[in-house]
């Protein structure tokens, strides 16, 4: 199975210095998380996951943060735009057989 690049959203109330370092602590035990960031406005971590079932990673998180971890949503990556077709350019004049295009 291949590995993915997965992103979750964790809610944790931030303004509590224990939930925060408990939080932090939890965190760095995880070697498949990559990158944490802490945004202490709206009381949400944002990690980046790499492995290949990222719900275990919740399930995991879960137990081990108790009450202190509101709420985990696992984002869904946006879906590549399908690449649009370049159009051919429309000659100006119609090319007459026996003519070279000047």
């Amino acid at each position: 199975m291949a590995e993915k690049v997965t992103t979750m959203r964790l809610k944790v109330d931030l303004q509590c210095p224990c939930c925060y370092k408990k939080v932090k602590k939890i965190l760095c035990k995880f070697p498949q998380i990559r990158d944490q960031m802490y945004d202490e406005k709206q009381n949400l971590v944002t990690i980046t996951v790499v492995c290949c079932s990222p719900e275990k990673i919740r399930d995991k998180l879960c137990c081990k943060g108790g009450k202190v971890i509101k709420s985990i949503d696992i984002v869904e990556p946006p879906k590549p735009k399908p690449p649009e077709k370049p159009k051919e350019p429309e000659p100006d004049e119609p090319i007459q057989p026996g003519r070279t295009p000047s």
